[in-house]
């Protein structure tokens, strides 16, 4: 008898974290896009108030950002620039390699398509590209905040009733 309520006890304990964790994949999503909007912004203040040089800009705004978008936006800055001689987008990408699993999809969309006219244009269009970008990215975490939220609450029960179904099949 001790070892079926052991084993019932394990069964739903595994499965109750197993949609734990992939509620807290969820929520970390959306850490990373509040980063990146971070970044963004500090990206936006340093080139248009402080008047850096890109690389120095993307360096300041990830240190200022942190997790795995600061540290790409810290990638990005140190391998681009006049001593770099590769344009933002090739960094972007060679730089993706190394964090891409960490970064969410939308994230990765959406800098790719900034890093696209990064360098290729004047002062004020870049940072109009740089403001579309927060603007956009706002936009979709405004909208994915309650979306993710009701579906890490969801994973979590899903995982606790499933090990409950598991179990009374089991036994």
């Amino acid at each position: 008898m001790f070892l079926k309520l052991a084993g019932a006890m394990f069964i739903v304990g595994t499965a109750a974290a197993a949609g734990a964790g992939a509620a807290r994949a969820l929520e970390e999503e959306i850490k990373e896009l509040r980063r990146l909007e971070i970044a963004l912004e500090a990206l936006s203040s340093e080139v248009s108030y402080m008047l850096r040089p890109l690389p120095a800009a993307m360096i300041a705004a990830g240190e200022r950002a942190g997790g795995a978008v600061g540290e790409l936006f810290c990638l990005m800055g140190n391998r681009s620039g006049i001593s770099g001689r590769r344009t933002p987008e090739d960094v972007f990408l060679s730089a993706m390699e190394e964090t891409g699993e960490a970064i969410p999809r939308f994230a990765r969309e959406t800098l790719g398509e900034l890093v696209k006219t990064l360098g290729t244009s004047g002062h004020k269009e870049q940072l109009r590209y740089i403001d579309m970008s927060i603007d956009r990215v706002r936009s979709f975490l405004r909208s994915a905040e309650g979306d993710y939220e009701k579906k890490a609450r969801m994973y979590r029960h899903l995982g606790v009733l499933t090990g409950l179904a598991a179990v009374i099949v089991l036994i």
